[in-house]
């Protein structure tokens, strides 16, 4: 695993360089809002809840807010731990706590109602630690317990770069320190490990459509610079999601009861 060492140095420098701002590992915040509003639509008040990657743990007071939840977040990153226990977390509900673990690492059986990530199976560069990755999570929820994997996939992104070609611009790039999903692969992996698919949320679709295809589309006609949070991307933030133009959806697991 040399990767780990990588993507370690990667997220000290996000969290020396953002703190305790919820643009952290994000600087997209119409992304970042969509994101918790959509993990907070799949958790149910006053259940016991792990949360996989929670970084500096910003957004993870975002999704307390939202909801009464028994919440344990981890990162494997020392710096965003740090971070994330500076939060304030003035309007928080329930309980939250957190803690440092590696996804690798985690030992939990059968305690969690709910394990949700946020881009964090894809921090993991080798097909078989992100299966170790899914084992775990699945080991650590309950039966009849929901996995939220708010990932990044490949269909998603091919069809987003594909869209990007038709108009004459470069393809998007995976992030070095990422290695993107296989939807099908995971769905049948996490079968193997007695969880059942659900449904697959495509919620920034549309909004990707927008703020990846048609806005660098006119920037370059009219030669501006692209940059995050414009008043011109945030207006597909608003429109309901269409087709499977995003590389980061939602795909809902339950665990089989035997």
């Amino acid at each position: 695993m040399e990767y780990k060492k990588l993507v370690r140095e990667h997220y000290k420098k996000e969290a020396e360089k953002d703190q305790l701002s919820i643009n952290s590992t994000m600087a997209d915040l119409n992304t970042r809002r969509l994101e918790i509003k959509n993990i907070v639509a799949f958790l149910k008040a006053n259940k016991k809840c792990l949360e996989v990657g929670c970084g500096n743990g910003a957004a993870s007071i975002e999704i307390s807010k939202s909801r009464k939840l028994d919440l344990l977040s981890v990162d494997f990153s020392p710096e965003m731990i740090a971070l994330a226990k500076k939060q304030p977390t003035f309007g928080a509900k329930g309980k939250i706590k957190f803690q440092e673990e590696d996804v690798l690492e985690l030992k939990y059986k059968n305690i969690f109602d709910f394990v949700f990530t946020e881009r964090c199976v894809i921090n993991l560069l080798n097909q078989d630690d992100q299966k170790k990755a899914l084992k775990n999570m699945a080991d650590a929820l309950k039966p009849g317990g929901s996995l939220i994997l708010l990932e990044a996939f490949d269909d998603g992104f091919q069809k987003l770069n594909s869209a990007r070609k038709n108009l004459g611009l470069e393809p998007i790039a995976p992030a070095y320190h990422n290695l993107y999903l296989d939807k099908d692969f995971v769905i049948g992996y996490l079968k193997s490990q007695n969880l059942e698919f659900v449904k697959e949320s495509k919620f920034l679709s549309s909004y990707f459509f927008g703020s990846r295809v048609i806005y660098p589309f006119f920037a370059k006609a009219v030669k501006k610079d692209i940059k995050y949070n414009t008043a011109f991307s945030r207006f597909f933030s608003f429109l309901p999601s269409f087709g499977n133009y995003s590389q980061i959806k939602i795909l809902l697991f339950k665990k089989i009861k035997k």
